[in-house]
């Protein structure tokens, strides 16, 4: 079996790829966070650490996938010394301390991208007009410029986290709502998510195959849809009282880090050349429902 190292396994799409992949592959896992409670090889490590050497010859990948990131806009915004070291410098150490036959699969993001733009396809070009948003782009330029094996995966996950410490977009709705509080989505604001199980097939679909790399792919769902909708979709899918959703605008919000209205990106170049069929928003909340409570 192949060596695989998955970083930001602590995360909710790291902790997906490690429990998918662990009977498949033989997996290694990292994250900054103390022993994770699910049966894996694990490393504690810090991505602003200077010297990855250790953890490369810990885990002698043949494939790594780069999800550790810091994702929080707003912290990113007021840390952007450490936005830029954990989602960008911490790419160009990967590829020094690893052997140059090592492919890298990076998780980016649609913000890397100006709010011009709406279903934004891999030829577009990028602006990011946050720290989050530049300090990806900085991870995949520095790939790019590697000479490396790559795939570079740009996309919108949604789902829960395996790792019962921390709580995401989807958690915060329904948690809310079963707690009978209100929760403000923006009707304003459009995306089209996939959720973490689908991404998780895609990556391990991709993981059978060389001939797939030396790419940026978009890798989202094939509908956009508000964050409101999105949410009332989900609590009545949930059968939960759909009353505790209401609307709001993402201006109302001084509070925040710049993202775009318009968050779509448009995954044909995916589908075309892997033949591959991604999921409606229907499925993406089914999705969300089978596997919330397992």
């Amino acid at each position: 079996m192949k060596n695989i190292l998955i970083t930001g396994a602590s995360g909710m799409l790291g902790a997906t790829l490690v429990n998918n992949l662990k009977y498949k592959f033989n997996v290694y896992a990292t994250s900054n966070s103390k022993q994770l409670d699910y049966n894996i090889k694990y490393m504690r490590f810090n991505l602003k650490s200077l010297c990855f050497k250790s953890l490369l010859k810990w885990s002698k990948p043949e494939i790594i996938i780069h999800c550790g990131a810091l994702t929080d806009g707003l912290y990113c915004a007021t840390n952007p010394d450490e936005a830029f070291s954990v989602n960008g410098e911490s790419m160009q150490k990967i590829i020094n301390a690893s052997d140059k036959k090592v492919k890298i699969i990076y998780i980016s993001t649609d913000a890397v991208f100006p709010s011009s733009l709406s279903m934004a396809n891999e030829k577009d070009q990028t602006n990011p007009e946050s720290v989050y948003g530049k300090s990806k782009e900085m991870g995949e330029k520095l790939l790019l410029k590697s000479k490396r094996d790559y795939i570079i995966l740009r996309t919108t996950i949604v789902g829960k986290n395996i790792n019962s410490s921390k709580n995401g977009f989807v958690e915060w709705i329904i948690e809310s709502v079963l707690n009978k509080q209100k929760v403000k989505l923006f009707s304003d604001v459009l995306f089209n998510p996939i959720s973490i199980w689908s991404f998780s097939n895609e990556i391990e679909f991709l993981l059978k195959s060389d001939k797939f790399y030396n790419n940026i792919f978009h890798l989202s769902g094939i509908d956009k849809t508000t964050k409101y909708d999105f949410g009332v979709n989900l609590i009545n899918e949930m059968n939960l009282d759909v009353n505790y959703i209401t609307k709001s605008k993402i201006s109302e919000f001084k509070n925040r880090s710049k993202r775009s209205n318009d968050q779509t990106m448009d995954c044909s170049k995916y589908i075309n050349l892997t033949k591959r069929t991604l999921p409606t928003l229907s499925e993406t909340i089914k999705s969300i429902k089978t596997n919330y409570y397992v």
